[in-house]
């Protein structure tokens, strides 16, 4: 910081020399820059310097000191800190002396001690003008450094809030937005599949491809004419052109996909909203940019919709068969994939049959309701650790903004063949289960005269259900199983040294013939030539 200047100014030779020489200045960090006699040298003298504190008498020939200081604010001149004295203790000359912005007055005589404390006071105002001066010059750096950061975040705000024309004037002003006030197109940006990639992109990586496509969207807008870009969200820019009404705004969308493509090697995707006349109707053109921007959903990558499009369509409400919704519910219950799979499919069909496609919220909304409904009846059957993932899944469904239908349909279609393979599963391991069950229980009534009937009756389903699964999990009808389980059971019994006629009536058979007939059918031997055959091959292994 710069030091503190005085001129001293009076028509006593004396006084300046006693000011001059009876206090050091310099060890009060005050420089003397000049004196001088009477108020014209003065006035010139003050011109010249450009003091910072001036001390001067008010009565003085050719000029007094109040007409100099009036002087010099009349000129428009940077006032000092102008401390007068004079011998006269007029009130008159002390109220004029406020009046053009004195610091103080002192009354003549006055001491050394009187004269460096009123000096030093306005050397001590100076020096906090000068601190509050640099902190607002660096302020004003600073704005000045935050002006591209201020420019976006007040265009965030326009595009979603109205905006009195009046108030906006001041603040382009102040922004420096180099465009005018009335005639606006809004765009909405998005850089496609930039946040959807199955390996995430690094911080870093996605930040570059965020700044180069600014920069090559905004060098495409200037050579179209006036526009800003700034970001929205994450993957997503804002363009707002001011463009004049007879530009090509489709054009200028299809010139900047063009641009990234070819020199980010990225796509993007532009809505574009419709003409508006000033700035408080800059919200409403965004908000059509972003309608339009929803429809990509069927349009697919690197396309550009315009909102004029989307309103010439009539309004479409998307549905689908009742019936074919349930009997997809009846494939679920039953574990039936292929079923669930080819009815998922016809229905996406159903729905995306119109020749203009309906909003995507509405069709996003329609297929919820869908995997909801799915997702109750999966849920019925399903374990704790299946609960959490249908939880998960249906959760990111309802939050989800998907991009395209074919992102939505496959998350649909997951959530129901991975539901029906599920239940598949768990039917098959009931069924096992059952089936199991069953078959303790004839292994421990091999003696009883067993029947479809009571076992069906046993696992609670019905003798023809029964039979069909019966046979489905064994790869025999029930019958059949029982003979071969009493034949196995015989064959034991043979070898215990059991006889024939009372393994007979064990096994619950009433006719010994009728027995042995099913035995050799079953083994190829009759009873007696089984245990013959065991009993010669026992003996010839002990005889070895």
């Amino acid at each position: 910081m710069n030091g503190i200047t005085m001129c001293i100014i009076d028509d006593v030779r004396t006084v300046i020399d006693g000011i001059l020489k009876k206090i050091p200045w310099s060890e009060h960090g005050i420089e003397i820059a000049g004196t001088a006699m009477n108020g014209k040298d003065g006035l010139q003298l003050i011109k010249d310097k450009h003091p910072d504190i001036v001390m001067t008498d008010i009565r003085m020939p050719m000029q007094s000191g109040i007409d100099m200081v009036r002087e010099l604010k009349e000129n428009g001149e940077q006032g000092p800190q102008v401390i007068f004295f004079s011998g006269y203790s007029d009130f008159t000359y002390a109220q004029e002396s406020v009046r053009l912005g004195a610091f103080d007055y002192l009354v003549k005589p006055f001491t050394t001690e009187q004269v460096v404390d009123v000096v030093l006071r306005a050397k001590a105002k100076i020096e906090a003008q000068r601190l509050e001066q640099l902190d607002r010059l660096a302020l004003e750096r600073k704005v000045r450094e935050s002006l591209p950061y201020l420019r976006q975040e007040y265009f965030r705000l326009l595009i979603r809030h109205d905006e009195l024309p009046e108030r906006a004037y001041e603040k382009w002003d102040f922004l420096g937005i180099d465009m005018g006030t009335c005639g606006f197109v809004a765009m909405a940006v998005q850089i496609d599949g930039l946040m959807n990639e199955r390996s995430p992109l690094p911080v870093r990586e996605v930040e570059l491809i965020r700044f180069a496509i600014q920069n090559i969207l905004e060098e495409t807008i200037k050579k179209q004419g006036k526009g800003i870009v700034f970001r929205e969200h994450l993957g997503q820019f804002v363009v707002l052109l001011n463009p004049e009404r007879e530009v090509d705004v489709l054009a200028i969308a299809e010139a900047c996909r063009h641009h990234v493509n070819l020199y980010a090697k990225r796509d993007i995707s532009i809505g574009v909203g419709g003409w508006v006349e000033g700035i408080g109707e800059i919200a409403l053109s965004y908000e059509q940019a972003k309608t339009a921007l929803s429809y990509q959903f069927y349009s697919g990558s690197g396309c550009i919709i315009s909102y004029r499009d989307i309103e010439r369509q009539d309004h479409i409400t998307p549905h689908y068969s009742a019936d074919k919704e349930t009997e997809l519910l009846y494939c679920l219950r039953s574990g039936n994939r292929e079923g669930t799979d080819r009815l998922l499919a016809s229905i996406a069909e159903e729905c995306l049959r119109y020749p203009a496609p309906p909003d995507p919220d509405v069709m996003t909304n329609l297929f919820y309701g869908l995997a909801f409904s799915m997702y109750r009846v999966i849920a019925e059957k399903a374990d704790t650790k299946q609960r959490i993932w249908l939880d998960d899944r249906l959760s990111a469904m309802k939050k989800g903004r998907y991009l395209s239908t074919e992102e939505l349909i496959r998350d649909v279609r997951e959530l129901g063949l991975t539901g029906s393979e599920w239940v598949q599963k768990r039917q098959k391991n009931d069924v096992g289960q059952l089936i199991h069950q069953a078959v303790n229980y004839v292994s421990g009534r091999l003696g009883s005269d067993l029947t479809v009937q009571e076992c069906a009756s046993v696992v609670h389903l019905s003798p023809s259900y029964f039979s069909n699964l019966f046979k489905k999990e064994i790869g025999m009808t029930f019958m059949q199983y029982v003979t071969t389980a009493r034949m196995e059971r015989a064959k034991e019994l043979l070898l215990e040294g059991m006889q024939v006629q009372d393994i007979t009536f064990e096994l619950g058979y009433r006719d010994r013939p009728y027995f042995s007939e099913l035995f050799k059918k079953h083994t190829g031997q009759t009873p007696t030539e089984f245990r013959s055959k065991y009993e010669s091959t026992e003996s010839k292994g002990e005889s070895e």
